[in-house]
């Protein structure tokens, strides 16, 4: 057991430690804390338990955390049983093995996705369509935290496995929602407010376009002189639109449908890349100077941020890449332009050796993730085939913030990298994690959101799928970072109608069907026991 008097002031910053007994960045040991904001966590071993808004701000509170013989953690406040156990707000799913658990928590959280995935609007990441009331939060079954408004950060995170399984028809209502129906305001308001053409989405948007207001600020644009948003927290946090970009052209490259993307998809890019060009002036060696800049909502000040530098170096590539006849000469040219002058992916010394940097100069620290890991995912400009991976190992290796649950994407990079174990690990950890308020198995949450958690489920699912097949253009790679010891039969979509399906018995390929056929030849096998 664990107990402490705790008194939080007003200023009370996001975390604060009670009791910490963990490696930095590793789930090892036991953590008590102060998490989010009023919210308390226990971390004990890989167990996590954690409740929203239950400390109080000018009271002293007496907190206890006991861990039975069977591992189950238990929270109290004041004498009184917070959450442990069947009904805290996180718990352990011990029955099965792990790949067994893994394949279930990937079907299930597919059925749970696609409840949602055809709807008018995308899909909320924080409770889906099967929010409840909940112990201690406000209002009713519509609560849910972070809002009823979209964060990018967080909604992608379902999207990203859809073309994979099949399901490229649950990813309308996110491509009307971001790249056609707000692109009108989009560019107004970037006219408007910065004197320039082009279009940047905002991390935080209502689904008709508009910046949340508690984001915004609440003076009026026409009375400040700073027209862009006063929250610090994404006020240059611009990748979205290379995010966005990207999955339109994820959308062709697996349906081939030309209409669609001179129609829809060419249209959104050109205007995101022109914001770009227009936004920054050219430095001494001919590359843009990204200032002032932010590398996600962790550096807030920085400049050539590693996310929208490797977002312009692989949009700008795979746009050259597209078959002739699909952009005029004067986008090809512009294009062309565009990507000579990104400037290249920054590096820095780690221990003495070169590793991906989150921005060419990054300082004030101010959240917990890995913008520097962007290049690997999702902008693929490193990975276990491509040059220089070393350069993103160890920046995988010396990463400051790691985890296995909500939104954190380390078992997404540890795939790209080809890190089988790293891998496995994470996502087995994601797939036993669960609400404990919750029956269903995959009800995932909070988390750093709420329940069901659908950045959780959709991290789980890329992660499996990326495991074991990755695309970088034509080619077709199978099980780049597969455990030996998982058996699987398999039935993955890939780039241009590319159906594959196949069994993985001790380690090795053993069927494999391309359909068409013409595509066999495009398949590259790593096989586990190979790595």
């Amino acid at each position: 057991m664990a107990e402490a008097w705790v008194f939080l002031d007003e200023s009370v910053p996001s975390s604060q430690r009670i009791f910490d007994k963990l490696t930095a960045g590793v789930n090892n040991g036991f953590l008590l804390d102060a998490y989010p904001d009023l919210g308390l966590r226990a971390i004990v071993g890989e167990r996590v338990v954690q409740i929203p808004d239950a400390l109080s701000v000018g009271v002293w509170q007496h907190i206890a955390a006991v861990v039975s013989p069977s591992g189950e953690v238990t929270l109290y406040r004041d004498g009184q049983r917070l959450a442990g156990g069947g009904d805290g707000y996180g718990t352990w799913v011990g029955d099965g093995d792990d790949a067994e658990v893994v394949s279930r928590a990937y079907r299930l959280q597919r059925f749970v996705r696609t409840c949602a995935g055809r709807g008018e609007f995308p899909i909320k990441f924080n409770g889906s369509i099967f929010t409840v009331p909940h112990a201690g939060a406000p209002g009713d079954a519509d609560y849910r935290r972070w809002g009823p408004g979209y964060w990018w950060q967080n909604t992608r995170l379902p999207y990203y496995a859809m073309l994979a399984n099949g399901d490229e028809e649950q990813m309308a209502s996110l491509v009307r929602m971001y790249a056609v129906d707000m692109l009108p305001l989009l560019k107004y308001r970037t006219r408007a407010h910065l004197n320039q053409d082009g279009a940047y989405l905002n991390e935080c948007v209502y689904f008709w376009g508009d910046i949340f207001s508690e984001s915004y600020g609440w003076t009026p644009a026409a009375e400040r002189e700073d027209k862009l948003q006063a929250s610090r927290w994404h006020k240059w946090e611009w990748v979205a639109a290379p995010e966005l970009s990207g999955l339109l052209l994820d959308y062709y490259d697996h349906t081939g449908n030309r209409d669609w993307l001179r129609e829809v998809a060419l249209p959104a890019i050109y205007e995101f890349v022109l914001f770009f060009d227009q936004r920054y002036a050219l430095d001494e060696t001919g590359h843009y100077f990204m200032h002032p800049a932010q590398a996600l909502e962790t550096w807030w000040d920085c400049d050539n941020p590693m996310p929208e530098v490797a977002g312009l170096h692989a949009i700008t590539s795979r746009l050259l890449g597209l078959p002739a006849g699909l952009l005029t000469a004067e986008e090809r040219a512009f294009y062309q332009q565009v990507a000579a002058r990104v400037p290249p992916p920054p590096t820095h010394l780690v221990n003495g050796e070169p590793a991906l940097a989150p921005a060419a100069r990054f300082a004030q620290k101010s959240n917990i993730e890995n913008p520097e890991l962007y290049a690997v995912w999702p902008f693929r400009l490193y990975s276990f085939d491509r040059p220089n991976p070393e350069l993103a190992i160890r920046a995988y290796e010396a990463r400051g913030d790691r985890g296995h649950g909500g939104w954190r994407h380390d078992s997404v990079f540890a795939a790209h990298l080809g890190l089988t174990d790293e891998a496995r690990d994470s996502l087995v950890i994601r797939a036993r994690s669960k609400a404990a308020t919750e029956r269903f198995p995959v009800f995932w949450g909070p988390n750093y959101d709420w329940t069901p958690d659908q950045c959780h489920g959709g991290v789980l699912e890329l992660t499996l799928q990326k495991m074991l097949l990755q695309t970088d253009g034509d080619r077709i790679w199978l099980l780049p970072a597969w455990p030996a010891d998982w058996d699987a039969d398999f039935r993955l979509h890939a780039p241009r109608r590319t159906v594959l399906e196949g069994q993985v018995r001790g380690g090795r390929l053993t069927t494999l069907t391309v359909t068409p056929n013409s595509r066999a030849s495009d398949v590259l096998v790593v096989g586990a026991s190979e790595r």
